[in-house]
């Protein structure tokens, strides 16, 4: 057991090309309060000085009121010209011997920060990613900081770490990431139990419903009137709403021609994301605004998930349905025995 629990606090919760691009506002809206960076290859090149590029987002983030910290297993010297950048706003500790927590937990204390409130950003999943999913924290992985004009042995270590948390994903890390990939954020037993007036207030846009089995029963060729009323209550909300079905599209153009304005996407192919983004461009609406409902981990809430939506499980309408989906309700029913919250919901229940 203990193995795979340190394969499972190698996946990080989220990934990110770099530390620009990443969504601090949705954080502070989870109520993360701490933002910890790793250094080296993190905010700067490998032994290098910090990287400037980087100097507004930490900017932002302390005078937006976030505690924020760098934690890196390099030396006191490699860190030292960020208080002359920083000042006593930003915290610096060294010598951390990541993944080990004892000097993180000092840390923390000294900051007067919880782990459950706290992101770590690093580049290294056996260190940084390792070490804050141990903490309970949030754990973000970015892209090791390289450059071409950089000396060839950093461009070798930067690709070097790639190759290693590729070779551990495409293994046996692909099954736990799967794993929190089918977590939706909301259970409900059918759409009618879906409270949308709060999606609303809570600053969601855009609800995009699974039609077989979330809807309407598997095959149905129509919608019913209490599902039609549904649709149009939400959309009274000043919500958009799109149903996307891996449905064929000779059945579910009926069904969009039967709804009139809302759209209807069929053989989308979920859990792949492409059709899902096409809609979401077309809205002008981003991913964090937007709900994903229905009934199948593997594919609804699995493409939700992937996109960065909030996600919505509720139970299938019935029994009957396509011979492969009957199979794959084994898995489910196995995935959800053993099911923790996704991350985000644990994060705001703390």
């Amino acid at each position: 057991m203990r193995i795979l629990d340190i394969l499972d606090n190698a996946v990080p919760n989220e990934k990110a090309e770099n530390v620009r691009e990443i969504d601090y506002e949705r954080l502070r809206k989870l109520g993360y309060s701490t933002i910890l960076f790793d250094y080296d290859n993190t905010i700067a090149v490998w032994r290098e000085p910090f990287d400037m590029r980087n100097k507004p987002v930490i900017d932002s983030l302390i005078s937006s009121g976030m505690k924020v910290g760098v934690v890196t297993n390099g030396p006191q010297s490699r860190v030292k010209n960020l208080k002359d950048l920083f000042g006593e706003d930003l915290k610096v500790y060294h010598s951390m011997r990541k993944p080990g927590t004892k000097e993180l937990r000092k840390v923390l204390s000294e900051m007067k920060s919880r782990p459950e409130k706290t992101v770590i950003i690093g580049d290294l999943f056996f260190t940084d990613i390792i070490a804050g999913n141990r903490m309970g924290m949030y754990s973000i992985l970015v892209s090791p900081l390289v450059d071409i004009s950089h000396k060839w042995y950093k461009r070798l270590l930067g690709k070097v770490t790639i190759a290693a948390y590729l070779v551990f994903f495409f293994t046996v890390g692909w099954i736990f990431r799967t794993g929190r990939l089918a977590t939706p954020h909301l259970f409900a037993t059918t759409v009618m139990d879906i409270d949308f007036d709060s999606l609303k207030d809570s600053g969601y846009r855009l609800i995009i419903f699974d039609f077989d089995n979330t809807l309407e029963k598997w095959g149905a060729t129509s919608v019913s009137k209490e599902k039609r009323l549904l649709i149009s209550r939400v959309e009274r909300l000043g919500l958009e709403v799109v149903l996307i079905s891996n449905g064929k599209s000779n059945r579910l153009g009926k069904i969009e021609r039967e709804l009139g304005k809302t759209k209807v996407i069929s053989r989308a192919r979920k859990p792949f994301t492409f059709k899902a983004k096409r809609v979401l461009k077309d809205f002008g609406i981003p991913p964090y605004k937007t709900v994903i409902v229905g009934d199948q981990l593997f594919t609804d809430i699995i493409m939700g998930n992937l996109l960065g939506a909030y996600t919505v499980k509720v139970e299938p309408i019935s029994d009957r349905e396509f011979f492969w989906t009957k199979l794959v309700r084994r898995v489910e029913s196995l995935i959800l025995s053993k099911m923790r919250k996704h991350p985000e919901v644990e994060a705001l229940d703390r």
